[in-house]
């Protein structure tokens, strides 16, 4: 468990909405790390999302990655680093969002293919970057809706344990 991030902003008798998602954590050789960038908004993501109902995380982690970033991932490089499980009030009404986002270190081929984005996707400028991750963290502070964008103080905080926990990205 990497963090329960509870907001108690809800009641615990409503509906309970639960999704649940692989992200991948990517260093290159050079210790640059691979996200997705918006051009549009200038903040950094994990490469992942959604896992469809009857797929692995594995399989999702290996779908997500080649669709948003356009990399194919080792299959045996994936290694488990943890879950950070979000819960919160819904943007529906009565309903609690209960995210669970599965971290995986892993290893992607150095041949880059071109991503299959979604159109929202598309209109936010997805686009894979190498970056420091002291620099992307710095990114997503700095993020107009930082504050109030609940995805991105996720993706932050991730990237903030990953600057705190170096060694465990090696090798």
């Amino acid at each position: 468990m990497l963090k329960i991030w509870d907001e108690k902003d809800y009641d615990p008798r409503w509906r309970r909405f639960i999704r649940k998602a692989a992200r991948a954590v990517i260093m290159s050789d050079s210790g640059k790390i691979a996200l997705v960038k918006s051009r549009k908004e200038g903040f950094y993501k994990f490469p992942g999302g959604g896992i469809k109902r009857g797929e692995s995380h594995t399989d999702a982690l290996i779908r997500e990655t080649r669709e948003e970033a356009g990399l194919k991932i080792i299959p045996k490089s994936i290694k488990e680093l943890g879950m950070f499980w979000e819960i919160r009030k819904s943007v529906y009404d009565r309903e609690i969002f209960d995210q669970r986002s599965y971290y995986y270190l892993a290893r992607a081929e150095a041949k880059r293919l071109s991503p299959r984005l979604e159109p929202y996707e598309k209109s936010l400028g997805f686009r894979l970057e190498y970056v420091d991750l002291n620099v992307a963290y710095e990114a997503n502070c700095n993020t107009k809706d930082f504050l109030s964008n609940n995805f991105l103080r996720r993706e932050t905080w991730v990237l903030k344990e990953l600057i705190d926990r170096g060694p465990l990205l090696e090798g």
